[in-house]
């Protein structure tokens, strides 16, 4: 192999990872609030915030549009998705019913559910909990909250329904940063941590119709009821779900 060959091949390697880095550091800006819903991501102000050239900025701004968190039109450039009322209703609904079928599968193709492994999932509970409890970042509380439902979904063992959840993953987030303060208003830090280890310990009790109804029951929309209301393109639908969720 030739010089310019091993420099290529390093180059093949080292692109994807810079890619990836800054599709994560773009979306955490979208997810702090620092970049809103419509704004416009101009590649060479990018750059500039991130230190980085434009290739793996460009190529990170392609994997967030795979994603759904940001959004190519002509004439218009690269944006940040603006999600309407109807748009939220879809993304936490498939995302509920994900978990359902996650709970489902894990039960109907395991022996004994309370034999499962669970050190990823215990892991990222205590990182919750060490978040909440000792931590004062909003985002990052966030990031902790959705590990630890993607291990949850991780236990069903199935590659196809992690795949499908981990794909809404940016748009959750979305959803999420919209409202950051009402997240963090709705209750305290001990009352959230309290929530999501009482849906570890019914999901894994052996009992189906527990588990299903600890996942109904978790509040996945909780932080988003106050603004959803407020949100252009509404449905009969996304109105009707409204409405079953104020009633309680």
């Amino acid at each position: 192999m030739t010089t310019a060959d091993a420099f290529q091949s390093d180059a093949r390697i080292e692109s994807p990872s810079l890619a990836e880095l800054a599709a994560d550091r773009i979306s955490e800006l979208v997810f702090r609030g620092e970049l809103g819903p419509g704004d416009r991501l101009v590649e060479e102000h990018l750059c500039e915030r991130l230190g980085v050239s434009r290739a793996p900025v460009r190529e990170g701004l392609r994997i967030l549009e795979g994603s759904g968190l940001v959004v190519r039109r002509p004439r218009a450039g690269v944006r940040v998705a603006e999600l309407s009322q109807n748009d939220v209703f879809e993304i936490l609904t498939f995302r509920e019913g994900l978990e359902r079928m996650a709970v489902d599968h894990l039960y109907r193709f395991t022996e004994d559910v309370t034999t499962v492994d669970t050190a990823r999932l215990d892991d990222a509970l205590e990182d919750l909990a060490r978040e909440f409890e000792d931590g004062t970042d909003a985002y990052r509380r966030v990031e902790a909250s959705y590990a630890f439902h993607t291990e949850l979904v991780r236990l069903c063992g199935s590659s196809r329904i992690v795949a499908s959840y981990t794909q809404i993953t940016m748009q959750v987030k979305l959803c999420m940063s919209l409202n950051l303060r009402t997240l963090e208003a709705e209750e305290t830090p001990a009352e959230n941590v309290a929530r999501h280890r009482n849906l570890r310990t019914a999901v894994l009790s052996g009992e189906l119709s527990r588990a299903l109804q600890a996942i109904d029951e978790h509040g996945h929309d909780s932080f988003a009821r106050e603004f959803l209301e407020e949100l252009d393109g509404g449905t009969t639908r996304s109105t009707r779900w409204l409405r079953c969720r104020a009633a309680g």
